[in-house]
């Protein structure tokens, strides 16, 4: 297969237990290595190679933990077996999660995706962390640009305009592409959603559990949390701060750890609520549980230790109410304080995974395009089995190996029959969302769009239901009289 920078030979593979074969392009770089002189710059195009390269390896992984290099801005693509060069396939291209700090392509096998739907299916990776996000003064100051951070989302753009620019030599079509994504990859895609210059990139959207508010920095917050990671590094002498960090080895700029997020000036939803963005056709929604795997945070927390935390996310004049809704005593057990703060993050919204401020989005979505909601609802997913007996429920992130069962086979080998199906619902509602920008299809249950009804994603088949039950069930009359909440409640 001919691409604008090379040659490139993939391999084709059936898809378990089904007849069905898809053809895998693994580890094309869509833009050039970002480190040396190009860390902390804008992606550039990737170099040309002469003879064919090898797409049957997964490509390396963007710094994180104690593990990636910085040479790590590549793509996997897959697409049905022998699809033809004219073929003008819908095309799906997938921002991972990982709190911007871990994540990478390789752990969303798109094979599946792709040749139950006929679509093309495109997995990026994108730089993470201090790498990806960085917005020092110091470092703008030499930029080539003037200016700094945010260089996942330039990334995540420059994946979108390699496959403008690649992906008919794939057999797709490049005015049908849809941007989907799960969590942080979801924050990401709502920055895209408002930047202009990405309009006629993609032509519709799919944002699984975020509600394009939480997890952004203000730039003064960016500059702050830029300035305590030079701390942390040792890099504090004001005239060589840049050149310090500069000869910071990733494992040294991962090591000092910390939240890194997009910088922007004003919130996403504030722009998308006032049609300030790049209109297209959305499918949105979140698990019923976002909160309770967060929970495992809290096992040591006393009913004091509760209520502390409560004061310091609402102030002491709301704690009370706050308690009298989410009681210490909601649940029993040796998990009772756990669940109930993990029913308090997820209907509040506090990390922007799902709840009220996810169905306010909606609402704002809907107002202005074709909008499609939801919400994961399997309560028994298969689920670590630590700390021993803790009931994960619903919980963020765990609907996404029903999207790529086979990317989680250490889930998906549990699947129940009907948790098969689910999977098997959830993966052609996304494929025919990418035909069509609309979800219904195949022998499904009809998806209308968002006005006073959502689909309910649930072993023994979806349902529709009214999106009053998803207010009244994550108390959005309560929370609509409380201050929002944009502390993540960490300890």
């Amino acid at each position: 297969m001919k691409t604008e920078t090379g040659a490139i030979r993939g391999v084709s593979k059936q898809i378990p237990a089904t007849s069905l074969d898809a053809d895998a392009f693994l580890g094309i770089p869509y833009a050039a290595p970002p480190g040396g002189a190009l860390r902390w710059e804008p992606p550039k195009r990737a170099a040309s190679w002469r003879g064919v390269r090898d797409g049957t390896v997964a490509p390396p992984i963007c710094p994180q933990g104690t593990t990636g290099t910085e040479d790590c801005l590549y793509l996997n693509l897959y697409r049905p077996a022998h699809t033809a060069h004219a073929a003008s396939l819908p095309v799906m291209v997938y921002a991972h999660g990982g709190s911007n700090t871990g994540g990478s392509a390789n752990g969303f096998d798109g094979g599946r995706m792709a040749a139950v739907n006929g679509v093309i299916v495109v997995a990026f990776n994108y730089r993470l962390g201090a790498l990806g996000f960085l917005d020092h003064p110091a470092i703008a100051e030499e930029s080539s640009t003037g200016q700094a951070g945010n260089y996942g989302l330039m990334d995540s753009k420059a994946a979108l305009e390699w496959v403008q620019r690649n992906i008919t030599a794939f057999g797709g079509d490049p005015t049908r592409v849809t941007l989907a994504s799960q969590s942080a990859g979801a924050t990401n895609t709502c920055q895209l959603l408002t930047d202009h210059t990405t309009k006629g990139l993609y032509s519709a959207a799919i944002l699984s559990s975020d509600d394009c508010l939480h997890d952004v920095d203000t730039p003064s917050q960016a500059v702050a949390r830029a300035e305590d990671l030079a701390k942390k590094v040792g890099c504090t002498e004001s005239a060589k701060v840049a050149e310090c960090l500069r000869s910071k080895t990733p494992a040294e700029l991962t090591a000092a750890g910390g939240n890194w997020n997009p910088v922007a000036t004003r919130p996403a939803n504030e722009k998308i609520a006032v049609g300030d963005w790049n209109r297209v056709p959305i499918l949105l929604g979140s698990t019923r549980n976002e909160g309770r795997s967060a929970g495992t945070a809290f096992t040591k927390f006393t009913a004091a230790d509760y209520r502390a935390w409560v004061t310091r996310l609402v102030g002491p004049d709301h704690t009370d109410a706050v308690l009298k809704a989410y009681p210490a005593d909601k649940y029993s057990g040796a998990y009772a304080i756990p669940y109930v703060i993990g029913d308090l993050i997820t209907d509040s919204g506090m990390r922007g995974l799902g709840g009220c401020t996810n169905v306010a989005l909606a609402k704002s979505f809907a107002s202005q395009t074709r909008t499609y909601y939801y919400q994961f609802d399997d309560p028994n997913v298969p689920a670590p089995s630590t700390p021993a007996g803790y009931e994960y429920l619903a919980s963020h992130g765990y609907d996404v190996a029903y999207w790529f069962p086979d990317s989680r086979e250490d889930v998906s080998s549990r699947f129940t029959p009907a948790q098969r199906q689910l999977s098997a619902e959830v993966i052609r509602y996304w494929g025919e969302f990418t035909k069509s920008h609309r979800p219904s299809g195949q022998g499904q249950a009809s998806w209308p769009r968002l006005t006073d009804t959502m689909m309910t994603l649930q072993p023994g088949g979806s349902r529709l239901s009214p999106v009053s039950d998803f207010m009244a069930e994550h108390a959005c009359s309560f929370w609509s009289t409380m201050p929002l909440i944009l502390d993540r409640g960490e300890i």
